[in-house]
């Protein structure tokens, strides 16, 4: 079996072609060997290799940069993955593209109430992102399923992990770094009671793979699902790792905000046969690593 992996050199992408790459052919090209954003560029690349598999990670995923820089982020984060939509279709390849839970940022409705706005969303539900990033997602997702049906988009969690050097030098953070903060540096950290999101052991996402390629095409919600706030998460969390002390010295609840909900109905990938961990079960696991 041969998978063509884009963005092998971000937190995603790198984890996947390092748990394939031991079992299958995995071609893992730069920018400058396979240029998605490039039609004909891709399509070269494509027939090149003859994937039965494209995996597809690339992405500007920093919220601010697409802010800042629409262009780019229409460039890569539309139309690059428009392309390998078109590529995957024509060569009856399947394609598995990475979206995410930011399709779900949208401002609680007057007339909602708290209850209504907190329900966890399901596939259908993201309609009218806020962030530029989440909006592109959404529309990459809405050309792709009409152009490549079989295609499968995953949106995904916040993650977390062991960060490698690289990672590391570049001052990446993630939950498993915030973490490692409180339990072995004794340092306060601070988690918001107002927002709502689940975070995913990047292991299990990588894992479920195999599982995700074999899937109907369509739009899944991939990842954890979680209750209740962050704040309310990582304090359940601790607890079920048996320090709930530590965490009421150094878990610090953030004051205000505005309410936002982020979480996740994982009800598809599960009568699907995949499984995470809930986001409190995955984070005690984490905690109990730290610990040692």
């Amino acid at each position: 079996m041969k998978i063509l992996i884009t963005g092998a050199g971000g937190f995603v992408g790198s984890r996947l072609a390092e748990y394939y790459g031991k079992k299958y052919d995995v071609w893992t090209p730069s920018h400058h060997e396979f240029d998605f954003t490039d039609q004909e560029a891709a399509r070269a690349g494509i027939a090149g290799y003859q994937p039965d598999v494209v995996l597809h990670c690339a992405a500007i995923s920093d919220v601010g940069t697409c802010e800042k820089n629409p262009e780019l982020s229409q460039k890569v984060n539309v139309e690059g993955t428009v392309n390998l939509a078109v590529c995957c279709a024509e060569a009856g390849i399947k394609l598995v593209y990475c979206s995410s839970d930011q399709v779900y940022v949208r401002s609680r409705y007057e007339d909602e109430s708290a209850d209504e706005y907190l329900t966890p969303w399901k596939e259908e539900d993201g309609k009218d992102p806020k962030p530029l990033y989440g909006k592109h997602k959404l529309t990459a997702e809405q050309i792709c399923q009409k152009i490549c049906p079989s295609s499968v988009g995953l949106r995904l969690t916040w993650m977390y992990g062991t960060l490698n050097e690289k990672e590391t030098a570049a001052g990446r953070r993630n939950m498993e770094v915030i973490l490692r903060e409180a339990i072995l540096d004794k340092k306060p950290v601070t988690f918001s009671e107002t927002d709502y999101r689940a975070v995913t052991d990047i292991n299990e996402v990588v894992a479920n793979m195999e599982k995700v390629w074999q899937l109907p095409g369509g739009v899944y919600n991939y990842g954890s699902s979680s209750a209740g706030s962050i704040y309310e998460a990582v304090c359940a969390a601790f607890a079920q790792a048996g320090l709930a002390d530590l965490c009421a010295e150094y878990v610090v609840k953030a004051e205000g905000g505005n309410l936002r909900n982020l979480t996740m109905d994982i009800s598809r990938i599960k009568e699907a046969g995949i499984h995470f961990d809930d986001t409190k079960t995955g984070l005690a696991r984490c905690i109990r690593k730290i610990v040692g």
